[in-house]
């Protein structure tokens, strides 16, 4: 054989031999990579609770208050520490003896006394504990006895994270669930009503799934088809401006309606403004002339005769020479003087009679203007000295 057939058998016997190793030393296996929840399952924290309802026919919905509970309801209650901020116990007591069926946790059972001595439910104490092992990851899940009114019926359910203590129950638990340690989970009737008592992390997203949780649940709490199981949750508080559009709608469209109309007001326009026109005002002499025939016609002349002396007064400081120093009497000789009309009926016409009678006051005024009209239609720079 010639070199390079030598070259070419080595190459193929060493694919061989590494496609060999290869398979012997390769092995195919499933690996679960747990992802963490998105969308509603990461912010509904029953989500996985609502989901199992939702597919046995239960109406599952959230509430804010443990005010007003309807009668024929299961509620849920998470955490009775956070949330009797909205009610009483004694208010949840009685409900539940009226013929409410309640879920509560074991560690809230736990740290509220009054609710022990109404349930007549209380853990285990500790030092009634024999020692255990620690537990392994392999060892997390236990076959649990299932009993039905007290008697076991020969069914076991898997249980995960097992409480640290157990339960007692002084009421005989139409259903429960236990092993050595004590009762897991149990359900008692008090009154028309029941109570059941799970585990701390049992009804949790991320532990529901485990085990045989979901078909505990469903068989301690008596779901049937056509429950309504409502879920008290942690109220959030409502945004700003959801609280503001809620009680102040219509206010909150007017002020926006205001703002933008006022700056649509000052904005620039494309085009000149359109002019101003000047306020029309009617001209002193109409105005005079209106003020007499308003007087003329209501025979109220006093007015009139006493303005009609104030004009003649103004155009004879203007044509005679110390006028207004003048008494009455001087005064009456220099307009005689000036207008060639007798001082005697020029002094009476300028005394302002208040008791005169209407043609008196006429005979007055139409003295008055004449000689006023004298005055002005004189020469400028004519003077008449008294």
């Amino acid at each position: 054989m010639s070199r390079d057939r030598w070259i070419q058998l080595i190459a193929v016997l060493g694919l061989i031999a590494s496609t060999v190793w290869i398979a012997r030393h390769t092995y195919w296996d499933e690996l679960s990579i747990t992802t963490p929840p998105k969308g509603e399952a990461a912010r509904n924290p029953y989500y996985a609770v609502m989901q199992l309802a939702g597919h046995l026919g239960i109406r599952a919905s959230m509430i804010g208050s443990l005010h007003a509970l309807p009668p024929d309801a299961i509620v849920l209650v998470n955490s009775l520490h956070d949330d009797l901020r909205h009610g009483s116990v004694e208010s949840l007591q009685a409900w539940v003896q009226s013929g409410g069926r309640l879920i509560i946790r074991s560690d809230t059972l736990e740290t509220s006394e009054p609710l022990q001595v109404w349930s007549g439910i209380a853990p285990v104490p500790p030092d009634a504990v024999p020692a255990r092992p620690a537990r392994s990851a392999d060892d997390d899940c236990k076959p649990m006895v299932v009993s039905l009114n007290g008697v076991p019926s020969g069914r076991s359910l898997a249980l995960c994270n097992l409480l640290p203590t157990g339960l007692t129950s002084g009421r005989v638990p139409s259903w429960s669930l236990s092993n050595s340690d004590g009762i897991q989970v149990l359900r008692v009737a008090i009154g028309r009503g029941e109570l059941t008592v799970v585990g701390p992390g049992m009804l949790a997203n991320w532990n529901l799934p485990k085990g045989d949780h979901a078909q505990i649940f469903v068989a301690a709490a008596g779901l049937r088809h056509g429950d309504r199981l409502e879920i008290l949750g942690r109220t959030r508080a409502e945004p700003l401006p959801v609280l503001l559009w809620r009680l102040a709608a219509p206010a909150i469209v007017f002020l926006s309606a205001a703002v933008v109309l006022t700056i649509v007001r000052h904005l620039p326009r494309f085009g000149p403004p359109i002019p101003v026109v000047p306020p029309i005002r009617r001209s002193l002499a109409e105005q005079i002339r209106a003020n007499a025939r308003f007087a003329w016609r209501t025979q109220k002349l006093r007015s009139l005769r006493t303005a009609m002396r104030r004009a003649l007064d103004e155009a004879a400081q203007r044509r005679i020479v110390g006028y207004d120093r003048m008494g009455p009497r001087k005064r009456a000789e220099a307009l005689a003087a000036s207008t060639g009309i007798d001082a005697g009926t020029i002094s009476a016409a300028l005394l302002a009679d208040s008791a005169g009678s209407v043609n008196e006051h006429r005979a007055a005024i139409m003295l008055l203007d004449a000689c006023r009209r004298v005055l002005t239609g004189s020469e400028p720079n004519r003077r008449h000295h008294a």
